[in-house]
């Protein structure tokens, strides 16, 4: 599975977890005083608010997988010319499944 990830930067990080998580009809699953993050299955996509480090508006796109096999199709295309185009900066990541744990009794 693909997931778009979309960091905003924010004024009011309270406002932003009010909007969000009515848009979302979601709390976010993570956060702390200066970030909140939301991860949506649908549409797919993790989103993060952060206050500070620059003014208010994207911060940068990213595209999250499953796993490192997933990366070759979009390093293939990332460093391609197309990527200069584009306004905001963007990042790869894979997601982490958690480790299930069998339980034997």
């Amino acid at each position: 599975m693909k997931r778009l990830h979309m960091h905003v930067r924010v004024d009011d990080l309270e406002k932003a977890v009010r909007f969000y998580s009515d848009l979302f009809e979601a709390r976010p699953c993570c956060g702390g005083t200066t970030y909140a993050n939301w991860r949506v299955d649908d549409p797919p996509l993790n989103l993060a608010a952060s206050t500070g480090h620059g003014p208010a508006g994207v911060a940068h796109f990213g595209l999250e997988v499953d796993s490192p096999a997933d990366l070759q199709p979009v390093d293939r295309a990332l460093p391609s010319p197309i990527r200069s185009a584009a306004a905001v900066p963007w990042e790869v990541s894979v997601r982490r499944q958690p480790v299930r744990k069998e339980h034997t009794p």
